[in-house]
């Protein structure tokens, strides 16, 4: 980053050693560990490898909503804050965790073969790779990482990190509320909102309940069962996770599900490519039909839309019925599902 330098973040940035990592191939991503499907990350720690807090993670519905010019310089004031409290022995951080090379991951590896750049995405890719490779992977509840905090009902101000703008749902249940600033999530500090996402990332997907700990109190919350889900369309175990529906679309939202009088809450979804002769595109679908229904089945709590749907219910080699919307016709096909498109 090269903003003015007397602009406030240029200030804060005098303040700090930094170090711009425009290549993964050497990074320790055991030390590194962030939610590798994002826009921006930011790490802040010590000579001794202790992590003070992150900065950036992402929602479903923006790859940039959760960042902005003044959250980023409360999260380098609270950095500093935090070392300096650090080096007076008023912190106590935890051990750095053990190391793990990006090149470990042997698409990483052969990558770095090639003598290419290694981007964050391919280190989401191995780690996705080996999560799916992994004894006893369930694809109904282990592909859900770095979860959302709105899936709690904590809203958060993206100006802040960890102040909170309202609360619903299960936070609002358990006594939290807007004003509040958010401490703890479990036994992990929280200083920014990607801290946030990464404690919530730890908590086992068995996990029924949390302790959230604020600048009020500390409270348990009781975590609504499909809390972990989010849209892994845009994420590499998304891409990497069998079947392959057939086709690619667009998750229609909830008001143009409405207009075509389809259920609101439903995994309607525009085709948008086909990329080649897929299974779908020989069995008579276009883009731009609007897929509603598979084997009669028209929602799920773990697919915002078809595609997704498609990879967490079936396997390789299932033949599946789909109904579809053309303009005004309502059409049904079927066809075999393949691992992959080519």
């Amino acid at each position: 980053m090269r903003p003015d330098i007397e602009s406030p973040i240029g200030k804060l940035q005098q303040r700090f050693v930094r170090l711009r990592i425009v290549n993964m191939a050497d990074v320790d991503v055991g030390l590194f560990d962030f939610d590798f499907d994002t826009t921006f990350a930011l790490f802040v720690l010590n000579s001794e490898k202790n992590i003070y807090l992150r900065y950036g993670g992402r929602v479903d519905s923006s790859a940039d909503a959760m960042l902005s010019s003044k959250g980023l310089e409360k999260a380098l004031e609270r950095g500093l804050a935090a070392h300096e409290k650090w080096k007076s022995g008023d912190l106590e951080l935890p051990p750095p965790p053990d190391p793990r090379p990006a090149q470990s991951f042997p698409n990483v590896l052969e990558v770095v073969k090639k003598n290419q750049c290694v981007h964050c995405h391919q280190v989401g890719e191995g780690k996705a790779i080996e999560l799916i490779a992994s004894p006893g992977f369930d694809k109904k509840t282990m592909p859900w990482v770095y979860p959302d905090p709105a899936k709690l009902g904590l809203e958060i101000d993206p100006d802040d990190g960890v102040l909170l703008a309202g609360t619903s749902g299960a936070a609002a249940e358990a006594g939290i509320r807007a004003g509040e600033i958010i401490k703890r999530i479990g036994e992990y500090p929280a200083l920014t909102f990607a801290d946030l996402q990464h404690a919530l990332h730890q908590l086992p997907a068995e996990a029924d309940s949390v302790t959230i700990t604020t600048d009020r109190a500390s409270r348990q919350l009781s975590l609504p069962r499909y809390w972990r889900v989010t849209d892994i369309n845009r994420r590499s175990i998304g891409h990497r996770m069998t079947p392959f529906p057939e086709f690619w679309g667009k998750t229609l939202s909830a008001g143009e599900k409405s207009k075509l009088g389809l259920d609101p809450d439903g995994f309607a979804t525009r085709v948008t490519k086909f990329w080649s002769n897929t299974h779908g595109k020989q069995a008579g679908m276009r883009e731009d039909d609007v897929v509603f229904a598979i084997n009669g089945e028209t929602m799920s709590p773990l697919a915002i839309n078809a595609m997704i749907y498609i990879r967490t219910h079936f396997e390789t080699g299932d033949e599946i019925r789909v109904r579809y919307r053309r303009g005004e016709l309502e059409k049904e096909t079927s066809f075999k599902l393949r691992a992959k498109p080519w």
